[in-house]
């Protein structure tokens, strides 16, 4: 006798026999054309090694040490007016003294305000420079990339492990170097206290 339940058996035993009697089909093997590309750069190398980074550094290292030697002509003459002021002091009235006296410390105090916008500013020419640096960086990466049809390029600082094909840092280093040997720095602006 048949019952409700025969049509189910049926349909089971048939999927068993079907999935026993063909062949398993073969797993899909990725093409090379689908996969992933990836190429691998350390930028914070190739900074610190490119040739043009370091003229840079030189050039701006010149320029402060040039600041500094004219800084410290300054400081002795306000030193030395410093110590002109208290020797005239006896001889000088209250209202005299203290009025060159004011007009020391306001030299001080655009001396301090110089210093800082000497400072911003060589800090200022240097990132423009940095700045010029890296977008020719990333020139000589898409070059690279395209030769390599490289999909992805990570940073070497955001990866773990990495087959030693994939990077392409002395590669980009090498191509930076030939195109970019220097960056021409823009003149420091002068301070507030010495424009015209």
């Amino acid at each position: 006798m048949l019952t409700g339940r025969t049509p189910w058996r049926v349909a089971v035993a048939l999927l068993l026999w079907a999935s026993l009697c063909w062949p398993p089909a073969a797993p899909a093997k990725a093409q090379d054309s689908d996969a992933l590309v990836i190429a691998i750069i350390d930028m914070q190398r190739i900074l610190r090694e490119s040739v043009a980074v370091q003229t840079m550094q030189q050039e701006i290292d010149q320029r402060r040490s040039r600041y500094q030697t004219e800084l410290q002509k300054k400081e002795e003459e306000i030193r030395n007016t410093d110590q002109e002021l208290l020797r005239q002091r006896s001889v000088l009235t209250a209202d005299v003294y203290a009025k060159k006296r004011q007009d020391l410390e306001r030299q001080v105090a655009g001396m301090q305000r110089e210093i800082q916008e000497q400072r911003r500013g060589l800090d200022e020419i240097f990132g423009q420079g940095m700045n010029q640096v890296r977008r020719e960086l990333v020139e000589v990466v898409k070059e690279i990339a395209t030769e390599r049809g490289a999909d992805l390029v990570l940073a070497k600082a955001n990866v773990v492990l990495v087959r030693p094909d994939l990077e392409i840092t002395d590669e980009a280093l090498e191509r930076l170097n030939a195109r970019l040997e220097s960056v021409p720095l823009a003149p420091l602006a002068p301070a507030q206290n010495e424009r015209p």
